[in-house]
């Protein structure tokens, strides 16, 4: 998603994929601390189908301390991995800034486990993303134009389980 032409969003400490929970907290008061914590009561129970005590109480000084980044997580193997990865990825992304900048919608299809979408560029350029969402090798769209690769390597006949593609094309 770092390459799509909307504005990257990362969550803290995503770019080295950490797995501590950050939850919701604030420190209202009064009438607003009553409010929001009813209503997240009721929007909880409603999600998790009545599991409300898992849900930690956003104005309790115990969730605030427990929203704290896992520095650790990004000194391990993986977490080095992940964020050379995101690093490479906005370094690409850095390199089509101003043209992703802007970038206008053109299409979206899906055929079987094969997602395709692409976005007009300046210049008649099409910045074109391939995805296979299954488990399973998928044959190659015939309708998608085989661009310039961006990301993910050049595109073959096949594309390989869970690959994701990106390229920049002629239009």
């Amino acid at each position: 998603m770092l390459l799509a032409p909307m504005p990257p969003l990362l969550f803290m400490g995503e770019e080295w994929g950490s797995r501590r929970p950050f939850p919701f907290f604030c420190d209202f008061k009064g009438a607003l601390a009553d409010a929001v914590r009813k209503g997240r009561s009721e929007e909880f129970e409603r999600l998790s189908n009545g599991a409300i005590e898992e849900m930690p109480d956003p104005l309790r000084a115990e969730t605030f301390r427990s929203a704290v980044l896992d520095w650790d997580a990004c000194a391990t193997d993986e977490g080095r991995r992940r964020l050379a990865l995101v690093r490479n990825l906005l370094t690409t992304r850095a390199s089509l800034a101003h043209e992703i900048a802007q970038a206008k919608f053109a299409s979206a299809h899906r055929e079987e486990s094969v997602l395709t979408v692409s976005w007009s560029l300046p210049e008649g350029k099409t910045l074109e993303l391939i995805a296979n969402l299954s488990h399973q090798a998928a044959t190659f769209p015939r309708a998608f134009s085989r661009g310039r690769p961006l990301w993910g390597g050049a595109a073959s006949e096949q594309l390989q389980p869970w690959a994701v593609l990106w390229s920049v094309g002629d239009g």
